[in-house]
């Protein structure tokens, strides 16, 4: 699976907003996410968003969406696919937080933690699709600190077959960012 990371930390760059005024809190108070348009229209979604906020988890979401891609926006080449199966695709973001405040503090914790869930994803089998983490600066909350963007995307010749291909890179994306935020990152490796 392609996987990459990147950092775009700046003044006059994109920022996490932690609260902004659609924000729902599913950590708290999941059955509200029915609620919620996407997740209602996209089980995938759904099961992310709950999956990343349920009560076991170490970190929470801010924000998402979910939209098409035309042929035009696909490399083939970045979605380890053959042209004639990158026709159309479906992509997402989620915003994720970490619920430790020091953990939440440290842009080293994040970097190391995107370095870490990538080197996981990129050996496994699942073609058609991509996932990008970009660590971010969040705004909107009493202390300073960052967040991931979790890009999921899939490609297909149809609409159904680009449809399963995001479900599949969105549920392994979760799982790991999952299993690495149980775990302190190895810091410094």
């Amino acid at each position: 699976m392609e996987a990459d990371w990147s950092a775009e930390i700046g003044p006059d760059l994109p920022r996490i907003d932690a609260s902004w005024e659609a924000f729902t809190d599913l950590r708290t108070s999941p059955q509200t996410i029915d609620a919620l348009v996407e997740p209602a229209q996209h089980p995938a979604l759904r099961k992310a968003l709950l999956a990343l906020n349920a009560e076991h988890s170490h970190v929470f979401t801010t924000k998402c969406d979910i939209w098409t891609l035309s042929g035009e926006e696909i490399d083939p080449d970045e979605f380890e696919a053959n042209p004639q199966d990158a026709k159309i695709g479906f992509a997402s973001y989620i915003d994720i937080l970490e619920r430790d405040v020091s953990r939440f503090a440290s842009f080293e914790f994040h970097e190391q933690r995107v370095r870490e869930v990538t080197s996981y994803l990129r050996p496994l089998t699942l073609h058609h699709g991509r996932v990008d983490f970009v660590v971010r600066a969040v705004t909107g909350v009493e202390h300073s600190g960052y967040g991931l963007t979790l890009y999921a995307a899939g490609c297909g010749a149809g609409k159904a077959a680009a449809y399963a291909a995001w479900q599949a890179v969105l549920a392994a994306a979760v799982a790991a960012t999952i299993a690495a935020a149980a775990h302190p990152p190895r810091m410094g490796e």
